[in-house]
């Protein structure tokens, strides 16, 4: 079994601030959210985060199967967007995401195929069919002086 990604995350009570400090191994980079949240839209908003994610694996996906392959694939490009809509029947799921996918090189049609097929078989499509998150409360240790 491998380790778990984790990621750290702060938030802080600053009146009119949603920012969110986060931490990955060494990186370090925040969180905000867009109008119309009271907020200051300082930084890229959870949802841009999802779909940079979904962006950068379906291109890694793409690059490491075109090498290994031996493709002669110059340049992938992928536009990834969220729509978030009311569903059509009552319980039903209706938000999507979807990407658009250019690939630059000069490419068979066959290459292009098998390109497409890495992109739908790239890691994020695991986190995004619907794995549960499980919660687990901490308790924190009180400062002196609280009550």
């Amino acid at each position: 079994m491998s380790e778990p990604k984790t990621v750290f995350a702060t938030l802080g009570m600053a009146p009119h601030s949603l920012v969110t400090d986060l931490a990955v191994r060494h990186h370090r980079f925040s969180a905000d959210e867009a109008p119309p949240y009271d907020s200051s839209d300082a930084h890229p908003d959870p949802y841009d985060y999802i779909l940079a994610g979904v962006a950068a694996c379906t291109l890694i996906s793409i690059r490491l199967s075109a090498e290994a392959k031996g493709y002669p694939l110059e340049r992938a490009e992928v536009e990834v967007a969220f729509r978030r809509q009311p569903p059509a029947i009552e319980g039903g799921q209706a938000d999507q995401i979807t990407r658009t996918i250019t690939l630059h090189g000069e490419l068979t049609d066959k290459e292009h195929l098998k390109l497409i097929r890495a992109a739908n078989c790239a890691a994020y499509t695991s986190i995004t069919s619907g794995i549960p998150i499980v919660t687990i409360p901490k308790q924190m240790e009180r400062e002196p002086g609280d009550s």
